[in-house]
């Protein structure tokens, strides 16, 4: 059995494997919340080859604030978004929490880009909070 699986909403596309999960964190940036359609995007980061994807996949392409190039796969049948991928942490897959099956993996340790998060936003106070990527 997996360590970590998933899959979009309508089943086209899924992902499985021996994936350690290297950190979670809640982003609170304009990218996560439009991408996402929430208040913020709960990011799952995993080695990238640690995982297979099953499926065909869209990509959209746009530049962070950084100037580092963004990355969204998304299921082109239902648009669920499943991963992100950013050239300043080559090698690193993130993982939309929304899709992952183990739920239990999803244990956020921070909130980032706490300067753009929506103000009525409940924040747990036991996070570490940042006002924008750390370093």
């Amino acid at each position: 059995m997996p360590k970590l699986s998933g899959k979009c909403l309508c089943g086209a596309v899924s992902f499985s494997g021996d994936a350690d999960v290297k950190m979670v964190m809640n982003c609170h940036c304009d990218d996560c919340r439009a991408a996402t359609g929430s208040v913020y995007g709960t990011n799952v980061f995993i080695a990238e080859a640690d995982v297979a994807v099953t499926g065909e996949l869209k990509v959209y392409t746009h530049k962070s604030d950084s100037g580092t190039d963004m990355e969204k796969h998304f299921c082109p049948n239902c648009g669920s978004l499943m991963f992100g991928k950013n050239s300043g942490r080559p090698g690193m897959l993130t993982v939309r929490a929304g899709v992952i099956d183990q739920k239990d993996l999803v244990k956020p340790a921070a909130n980032v880009f706490m300067d753009s998060r929506v103000l009525s936003t409940p924040i747990d106070a036991n996070l570490k909070g940042f006002p924008r990527m750390p370093g």
